[in-house]
């Protein structure tokens, strides 16, 4: 059996900061939309990619589905003029099986300056008449995130038949809720007999927000189940930067759990660095807190940024200021990357709970 492995999609993800967008999500049609604002960027040459997620809420397999884009400029959309352009497509899965979720990716045709927002769309589906079934089985090995996200995985043939152009995905989100698909992945993999394993490999350029995976397979004859790629480690090793500590304090320093709306509180954290021998002495770091509330969307309530260096080994302390505009349970993460947008640390495993009372 060939175990040739090629991998068919590399994306650089360049975010554009300034970039808009509003999505048409219609319900009636059994396929929607997971998130109203997918993820959106400028490529290397200039094409604006769109990259999101469709449900099936049916209690059936689904298929033929196509997702229409329209590429406005910001006069275009506010002025009741046509798209610049427009393009329809399908989800990165054939075919959907009942409550189930794809991921879709779609680039604008031309590489048009002037497109600054978006308009998303279901316009079609069938129903499956006979639906796939998911006997292909994925197990994924630890996502390691560097200069690119790598990540193997043992793929077998649970099926009576031979697995055809089968093709396996690699997905990445971001931290957000909901989240955000922020790059894919399609590795093709070489046909597979009954009962027959092989090894799928993944080297992608993922946008600097991807920190979760997901895997997934389909082939002419199986799916597999989409599965959670948990085992995440980060491979910056020569300037590993730790987080510890996350607190929230008043204007004088002194910790506190439970606040009062409108009070201004700092969120603070202890930085540890580990060079290595060959390091250079300086690293630059942006330090990011997330404040989320309590609940089943965890709605984000605040989002701040800071920058600062480290000049030696010795550890840091960072603080970011919060003032908390509604009542509830929060829960704070934190991260930090490079000056090149590099995950220099995993999230924080210390989360601080606070409560604020009206």
């Amino acid at each position: 059996m060939k175990k040739l492995i090629v991998i068919s999609v590399l994306f650089m993800l360049l975010p554009v900061q300034s970039f808009s967008q509003t999505v048409d999500t219609p319900s009636t049609l059994g396929v929607k939309l997971t998130n109203t604002a997918p993820f959106s960027y400028k490529d290397e040459q200039g094409y604006t990619v769109v990259i999101g997620e469709v449900e099936n809420t049916k209690n059936f397999a689904v298929n033929n589905v196509k997702i229409w884009v329209g590429f406005y400029s910001k006069a275009s959309s506010t002025g009741g003029q046509p798209p610049l352009e427009t393009v329809t497509a399908d989800p990165l899965l054939e075919e959907m099986p009942p409550h189930s979720k794809s991921p879709f990716m779609i680039k604008s045709k031309t590489q048009n300056p002037d497109i600054s927002e978006i308009r998303v769309n279901i316009v079609g589906l069938n129903s499956a008449s006979s639906p796939k079934q998911q006997l292909l089985q994925i197990e994924p090995d630890t996502v390691l995130i560097g200069e690119s996200v790598r990540m193997s995985a043992k793929i077998t043939n649970n099926g009576k038949e031979a697995s055809t152009n089968t093709r396996a995905h690699l997905i990445a989100f971001d931290a957000f809720i909901p989240p955000r698909i922020v790059g894919i992945q399609t590795v093709p993999v070489s046909d597979m007999e009954s009962t027959k394993s092989t090894t799928v490999k993944f080297d992608a350029v993922m946008d600097y927000r991807a920190s979760s995976f997901k895997v997934v397979l389909e082939s002419d004859q199986y799916q597999s189940k989409t599965i959670d790629a948990s085992k995440v480690s980060l491979e910056t090793l020569t300037r590993l930067i730790t987080i510890n500590n996350v607190d929230v304090v008043d204007p004088s320093g002194v910790q506190i759990s439970q606040i009062k709306t409108g009070t201004p509180v700092n969120i603070t954290s202890e930085l540890t660095i580990q060079y290595s021998a060959a390091g250079g002495p300086q690293q630059s770091y942006i330090y990011y807190a997330q404040v989320r509330q309590f609940g089943e969307k965890a709605t984000v309530e605040h989002i701040a940024i800071t920058e600062g260096t480290f000049e030696s080994a010795e550890p840091q302390t960072v603080s970011v200021g919060w003032t908390p505009e509604h009542a509830g349970g929060f829960f704070i993460e934190t991260y930090v990357w490079d000056a090149d947008a590099v995950p220099l640390a995993a999230p924080s495993k210390t989360v601080s709970v606070v409560l604020v009372t009206p």
